[in-house]
């Protein structure tokens, strides 16, 4: 192809979509199943999983540069269900977000403890189920061999997740530093370096296993999708694919595996520099995989 149809803003939309089914699968099992012990860990997630879908779908408009006609456009979309993955899409993401913004105003109302899991429980299948559409609605695309597998929306799944992951993670002390009186136990939290550690702990033994699932579908992807030799062949596409893997999976592992021998050594100011630079790694490396798979789906096409 001559032109590129879609680029990174649409990479981002990707990206955003699949980070927030992610964040909120993160946060929404942690609160279901670890209960009190890493309650900031779900509220953070929750939280960003509902900012990153809202961005997500103001990046996905900005794209389609159709202001005007968007509402029109997805009326459309909601009375032709199930016309297309598209109509389908459009419904999962409408309740994904609604469901997003429900849990959020639940952790923020403190109590309803019962209500909330019922909500999340329904979340987090929406979240999956988002996180998976922004790789369907690839691989049904027709005529193009680089985007037709069923690994793909897998793929997206997992990068989600460990993307959701390292955004929760992150968004402790960022909120903490910035938004101190509206996040008080997001403070808390950071200020007490041992809960913060112990958050820590818990997310790269989550994290890691992540990883090597990924970079194991992310293998079967390539031997088994026609066309993607051109992700190792020197062109320009490889250089963004090569960073991916770097900053993905090979230095957050790296950096996972020396944090925990700075936490042996007690050296704990330095743990939590790494494990801040390793979630922006990591977020780095999801907007890059969405880009490197958008793009070498139309140069090839």
């Amino acid at each position: 192809m001559s032109e590129l149809t879609w680029g990174p803003i649409l990479a981002g939309y990707l990206f955003l979509g699949g980070l927030a089914g992610g964040a909120y699968m993160v946060g929404a099992l942690t609160d279901l199943f670890k209960k009190e012990k890493y309650a900031v860990l779900s509220k953070s997630g929750i939280l960003a999983s509902f900012v990153s879908i809202v961005l997500g779908l103001v990046l996905l408009v900005f794209d389609l540069k159709r202001f005007k006609e968007v509402p029109l456009v997805i009326l459309n979309a909601y009375r032709r269900f199930p016309g297309s993955i598209m109509t389908v899409g459009t419904w999962i993401i409408t309740g994904f977000t609604l469901v997003s913004l429900v849990t959020v105003v639940l952790w923020y109302l403190d109590g309803h403890g019962l209500v909330r899991k019922i909500v999340e429980v329904i979340g987090v299948i929406l979240g999956l189920a988002t996180a998976a559409y922004t790789g369907i609605l690839l691989s049904f695309a027709r005529g193009v061999p680089f985007w037709n597998s069923g690994f793909l929306p897998w793929l997206f799944v997992l990068s989600g997740l460990l993307t959701g992951l390292a955004i929760s993670v992150l968004l402790i002390p960022i909120a903490a530093v910035f938004m101190p009186k509206a996040f008080g136990d997001f403070k808390s939290t950071w200020n007490a370096t041992s809960e913060y550690l112990e958050l820590v702990g818990y997310s790269d033994d989550l994290g890691i296993p992540m990883i090597f699932i990924e970079t194991a579908v992310m293998l079967l992807y390539l031997v088994t999708t026609p066309s993607t030799g051109i992700l190792w062949s020197g062109s320009g596409i490889s250089l963004y694919f090569y960073a991916y893997l770097l900053l993905a999976l090979l230095m957050p592992l790296a950096l996972t595996y020396y944090n925990q021998k700075l936490t042996t050594a007690g050296r704990h100011k330095m743990v939590i520099y790494l494990t801040l630079l390793t979630t922006v790694l990591v977020l780095v490396g999801g907007f890059l995989l969405r880009y490197v798979v958008l793009i070498g789906g139309q140069l090839i096409y």
